[in-house]
């Protein structure tokens, strides 16, 4: 079983990977490259013991730049340079990096123009069809609306409603969006084991 206290290294090696909200302050680094950001979490990966293999590096990254659509020059481009959807991409790409059964995403559109969150969904889709679990924390209704299997509504901290696709209205969200008291021991008896599929939230 996941660790809830476990440190993100631990949290690799369990799965489970994640896109934070803030990516130039929790998800990039800056002032390297998109290689040494995307291969970050497995530098092990790519030379002995405490030695990294840029060539290594660069072959490993270019997976995921052709896979995620990264446009840029090449492997060794300073991250700084992308715009603001590629370096999300980016972001993402470091999560899957080390192929995680089940990726978790909060604000993964956030800061990112329309054409790049279409390419963010469609990615989105392309994990769940791979067969991975897809938690994303959103605070926009209609993405959670349009992407989401289920959705759980969380409010001051508590669960506030859980809904299937068959049952998603803004009535009925923001409803829940305000409500109190809710258990997850509820929610967990009135939906089954939060397991294998694709989930999505908001706060």
């Amino acid at each position: 079983q996941p660790n809830p206290k476990a440190n993100p290294r631990q949290s690799w090696k369990q799965g489970v990977g994640m896109l934070s909200e803030n990516r130039k302050e929790e998800g990039l680094a800056l002032n390297l490259s998109i290689a040494e950001n995307i291969t970050l979490p497995c530098l092990h990966r790519f030379g002995p013991a405490g030695t990294i293999s840029p060539a290594k590096q660069n072959a490993a990254s270019i997976r995921w730049i052709e896979k995620l659509g990264i446009k840029c020059q090449g492997p060794a481009q300073p991250i700084g340079a992308l715009s603001g959807g590629n370096q999300q991409k980016v972001v993402l790409g470091k999560a899957l990096m080390t192929e995680p059964a089940v990726v978790l995403l909060d604000e993964p559109t956030r800061g990112i123009d329309v054409g790049a969150k279409l390419e963010v969904y469609e990615l989105i889709n392309q994990l769940t069809a791979e067969g991975r679990a897809v938690i994303m924390v959103s605070s926009e209704l209609p993405e959670l609306m349009g992407m989401s299997d289920r959705i759980i509504m969380l409010a001051g901290g508590r669960i506030g409603g859980v809904f299937s696709r068959e049952e998603f209205s803004q009535e009925k969200l923001l409803a829940a969006a305000m409500a109190r008291g809710a258990s997850a021991t509820a929610m967990t008896n009135a939906q089954g084991p939060m397991t294998n599929e694709k989930y999505q939230l908001q706060s």
